[in-house]
Parts: structure tokens; sequence; C-alpha cells
């Protein structure tokens, strides 16, 4: 079903809500860290694994929420294929912060690492019950250990959130004016 004309506004509150899901899921995925007794596994436990991807999909939902907003708010008619890029070259433009944050490396590398968990696999290497994912072919140079990778994807979602008010009174001042 099409977006209608006020529904981009409906995207900009999911993801707020997706970034405060992020947080919860990084909060879980702490605790389940430091159950007593954890051993390392060739896989972590499944409540470590569920709350790291938990994360990352929260993450990544927002950034795609925030483009189908953009998509709609703006008629900029972009397809699924080109449609977060598309809208975050448009938002880049209009607002320089939202080029400098979409642009950071880490960016890819969630997304990335985001697809293989939800359509393929990816490698948890354990080492002493630290479980680390693995590479996403990017230029990322932060930990890959599953917290401290979850910390800085949920520390990329909290940049995010302060950008949201400029991007919904950008996209409502466009939308006013066409």
């Amino acid at each position: 079903m099409p977006l209608v004309a006020d529904d981009w506004r409906d995207l900009i509150a999911a993801a707020r809500r997706k970034l405060d899901i992020a947080k919860f899921h990084l909060g879980r995925l702490e605790a389940e860290l430091n159950v007593p007794g954890l051993t390392g596994a060739d896989l972590p436990p499944i409540p470590i694994q569920a709350h790291f991807e938990g994360v990352l999909i929260a993450l990544m939902a927002a950034v795609d929420q925030v483009a189908a907003a953009t998509n709609s708010a703006l008629s900029l008619r972009l397809t699924k294929y080109d449609l977060v890029a598309g809208a975050f070259k448009e938002l880049g433009d209009r607002l320089p912060d939202v080029h400098s944050w979409f642009g950071q490396v880490i960016n890819k590398d969630l997304r990335r690492i985001r697809v293989r968990a939800v359509h393929y696999t990816y490698i948890k290497n354990p080492s002493l019950a630290r479980w680390r994912v693995e590479s996403a072919d990017t230029s990322y140079c932060g930990s890959r250990e599953l917290h401290e990778y979850a910390t800085a994807g949920v520390e990329y979602g909290k940049q995010f959130a302060h950008l949201l008010s400029q991007i919904e009174s950008n996209l409502a001042a466009a939308q006013a004016s066409s």
C-alpha cells in the first residue's frame, strides 16, 4: 500500500522508537554477557545472539524508516533498491550533518552484518566468552567484539537520534513549500 502524505511523520516516530529498541537490546546484551559462569563456545547462547542481532536490526530499521519517510515527504519515487542511498543523498544535500553522519564507515558495516544476520549467516568467533563478529569487508576499524561492536552501533544511533528533529523539520518545510 502506498504511503499517503502524512504517513512520513509516523515513520520518523517509528525510527525514534527503533533507536530506543536498539538501546534496550544493548542493555540486555550487557546483562547476558555478565551471567556468572558464561564460557566460550562455538556459538553464543541464544539470548546473547538475539540481543546482538536486535541492536543491528533496530538500528538499520530506523535508517530504513527515515529513508522511506524522506521518499514519501519529498515524493522522490525511489525504488526499494536505491531507497536508502537516494533518500540520504537528498537529506545530505539539504543537511550537511546528515551527510557526515551517513558517511561514517560503521553505517555500511552495520548494514552488511545486519543483512548477513537476517538473510544468511555470519561468523561469531568465540574467544573466552567474548564473541567477535566477522569482518564486513569495509574499512571500519572499530572492535569486532560483539558487545563493543553493538555499543558502537548504539552510539551511531544516538548521533542519528540527534539529527531526527532537523530531518523532520526539513521534510515538513519542503512539503509545505511544494
